[in-house]
């Protein structure tokens, strides 16, 4: 005789699947993880539009520096002194920068946020033909912080 077969499905462990308890503290690691992939995020963006207005400032400086260089070593904006281009007295002959950031260099009405000043010394090194000169550019970036950036160079009448 044949031994009757039993085909109920029969659950092994306990079968309760997850519990509600199991599913929130899951969904609460989870949520604190997306919470700080986000934070990272924010930073990243913030730490980039920092180093976008040093790299600006740093380009304008260096803009300026090959200026100067190339005037004769008598002109007026290479008098000792303090001389500046600030902010919102920019034109379109004087700026050669796209100051509100919008993708046109000098436009008319063209105001913005960059300020570069620069300080000539007459006589540095016993010499009367060198001048010393400080361009420092200042810039207010990411929520009006202000990051500035300084080169020196000298300028030798040959």
């Amino acid at each position: 005789m044949l031994a009757k077969q039993d085909n109920s499905f029969k659950l092994r462990g306990n079968g309760r699947g997850f519990t509600l308890i199991e599913v929130l503290i899951a969904l609460a690691v989870f949520a604190i993880g997306i919470l700080g992939v986000f934070s990272m995020q924010i930073r990243a963006i913030n730490g980039n539009a920092v180093a976008r207005g040093v790299t600006e400032n740093y380009t304008s400086a260096m803009d300026k520096v090959e200026e100067l260089m190339a005037l004769p070593f008598d002109n007026a904006q290479l008098t000792a002194g303090e001389h500046s281009l600030a902010a919102g007295s920019f034109t379109q002959t004087t700026d050669g920068i796209d100051n509100d950031g919008d993708g046109e260099v000098d436009e008319g009405g063209e105001t913005g946020y960059i300020n570069i000043q620069w300080r000539v010394t007459d006589d540095v090194l016993w010499d009367q033909n060198i001048k010393s000169v400080r361009v420092t550019v200042n810039s207010a970036v990411n929520g009006g912080r202000q990051k500035a950036i300084s080169i020196d160079f000298l300028k030798i009448n040959i």
